[in-house]
C-alpha cells in the first residue's frame, strides 16, 4: 500500500510539473511600442496600475489569441527598456519613445508604466531628457487644463472671446509681439526655442484683441495682463536645440510670479499628453492652431486667429523637405478645411486637439497640446496650402518638460 501511495504521489507530481511547463511554454508574449511584455488581464497588470484603460490597450494584435477573457492588455516588463548612451547626433536619428508614469508615484520610486528610472550613476542630463518625472507630471495635472469654452494663422478665423485661454503673446523691445506660446502651469509658458532672444521682455496672457485694452463680447469683458520673466532664472531652451536645423525647437519661460487661476478667469493652462491615446493622432483627426501671426494678406492679426489642420505622415514631409532630418521629434501637418497656414509671428504658438479623460466612471473632453509652430510654412503666407508643414512634436520632449518645470 505504501508503494502504491508513493507511486500515486510521484504520478501527480509529474503531472503538476508538466502542466506548469505546458503553461509556461504557451504563455502569450506581446510587443507594444517596440517593448516586450506578456498578455494579461488589465486588472492584473502592475505596470498599468493607475492608468485609465483605453481601446488602444485592448487592441494589441499579439494578445488576440491569448485565450484570456475580459480586458486583455500587453503588460510590459518593467525592465524592458534600457537607457541610451549614444551621442546626440545618433539620438536624432533614433526612434524616440514616450515614457508614461503614474502621476501619484513618488519621485524616488522605480515603478513606471512603460519604463523605469536608471541607476543613480546615470547622468542627470540624460535622465531629464529621457525619463518623465512623476512629480512634474502631477504638476501638469494640478489645475484643470484644456477647458472647452465653445459648444499669424493665414486664412484663419477669429477665435471667440475666451475660447483658448492658454494662448500667450511674447513681447520684445518696445512691446513688439513676435512669438506665441502656451500656459502649461501657473509658472511656465511653453514656446519655441528660437523665440528666446535677449530683447524678450514680457509675456502677455489673457489677450484677445490687440487693438483694445478691454475685450468684450455680449455681457462678458476681460482684460489681459503682462507677466515678467523670473529674474533669477533665464528661459530654459531644450539642451539638444540646434538653431541651424531647428531640432528640438522648444523652450520654457518661467514667469516672475505665479498665475492665480482663480483670480484670472480668462487665463487657463493647456493639457499636455500624459497617456498614449493623448498623442495618437491620425490623418482623419482635426487639429487646431491658435495665434496672432500674419494673415494671408501680410498684415498683423489683431484678434486671436484659429485654424484647422490635419496630421500627415512624417515620410510625406520628408519628401517635401529633403534637406531636413524629420524624425519623431517633428510633426507633419497640412492645412484643413479653411486652408490654414502658419506665418511669421505664429512661432511658438500651440497646436492642440480634443482628447478624452476619465471622470469617475464616465469620460470628459478637453484640449491637449501635441505640437507648436517651429519651422512652419516656408512659402508665402496663404499660398500653397496643400503642402504640409513641419512642426515641433511637444510630446516627444515630455520628459524634459516634466523635469524642467520643477526647477
Amino acid at each position: 500500500m505504501a508503494d502504491l501511495k508513493s507511486s500515486l504521489f510521484a504520478f501527480f507530481l509529474i503531472c503538476f510539473c508538466c502542466c506548469n511547463v505546458f503553461t509556461v511554454a504557451y504563455r502569450h508574449y506581446c510587443k507594444e511600442n517596440r517593448s516586450y511584455g506578456q498578455c494579461e488581464l488589465y486588472e492584473n497588470c502592475a505596470t498599468l496600475r493607475g492608468i485609465p484603460l483605453t481601446d488602444e490597450m485592448r487592441n494589441n494584435t499579439d494578445c488576440a489569441k491569448s485565450g484570456l477573457s475580459g480586458d486583455v492588455v500587453c503588460c510590459l516588463r518593467r525592465n524592458s527598456i534600457r537607457i541610451r548612451t549614444t551621442t546626440p547626433a545618433t539620438i536624432r536619428t533614433t526612434t524616440r519613445r514616450i515614457v508614461y508614469t503614474t502621476p501619484t508615484t513618488p519621485a524616488t520610486t522605480r515603478t513606471t508604466t512603460r519604463r523605469v528610472y536608471t541607476a543613480p550613476t546615470t547622468p542627470a542630463s540624460i535622465l531629464e531628457k529621457e525619463y518623465i518625472n512623476p512629480r512634474g507630471l502631477a504638476l501638469l495635472n494640478q489645475n484643470k487644463c484644456g477647458s472647452l469654452n465653445n459648444d499669424r494663422v493665414a486664412n484663419g478665423i477669429d477665435a471667440k472671446l475666451g475660447e483658448y485661454p492658454w494662448t500667450a503673446l511674447l513681447l520684445y523691445a518696445e512691446k513688439k509681439p513676435l512669438c506665441g506660446g502656451s500656459v502649461i502651469t501657473d509658472r511656465f509658458v511653453l514656446t519655441a526655442g528660437h523665440c528666446i532672444r535677449d530683447d524678450l521682455q514680457l509675456v502677455r496672457l489673457g489677450e484677445h484683441d490687440l487693438s483694445t485694452e478691454l475685450d468684450c463680447s455680449a455681457a462678458i469683458c476681460q482684460r489681459c495682463d503682462e507677466f515678467g520673466i523670473d529674474p533669477q532664472q533665464k528661459p530654459f531652451i531644450h539642451p539638444d536645440y540646434d538653431d541651424s536645423t531647428k531640432y528640438k525647437d522648444l523652450a520654457l519661460i518661467k514667469l516672475g510670479r505665479a498665475i492665480d487661476f482663480q483670480a484670472y478667469n480668462n487665463i487657463k493652462p493647456i493639457c499636455l499628453s500624459i497617456t498614449p491615446s493623448d498623442c495618437n493622432v491620425s490623418p482623419r483627426d482635426i487639429l487646431v492652431l491658435a495665434g496672432w501671426g500674419l494673415t494671408n494678406d501680410g498684415s498683423q492679426a489683431q484678434i486671436l486667429q484659429k485654424g484647422i489642420l490635419r496630421p500627415e505622415t512624417l515620410d510625406v514631409c520628408q519628401g517635401f523637405y529633403p534637406y531636413h532630418t524629420i524624425d519623431s521629434s517633428k510633426l507633419c501637418i497640412k492645412s484643413g478645411r479653411n486652408h490654414t497656414a502658419s506665418c511669421q509671428g505664429d512661432s511658438g504658438s500651440p497646436i492642440f486637439w480634443k482628447t478624452k479623460y476619465p471622470i469617475g466612471r464616465f469620460w470628459g473632453w478637453h484640449y491637449t497640446q501635441i505640437g507648436l509652430v517651429s519651422l512652419g510654412f516656408g512659402g508665402r503666407c496663404g499660398g500653397l496650402t496643400s503642402v504640409p508643414f513641419i512642426f515641433e512634436n511637444v510630446t516627444d520632449s515630455l520628459a524634459w518638460i516634466t523635469n524642467t518645470i520643477l526647477k
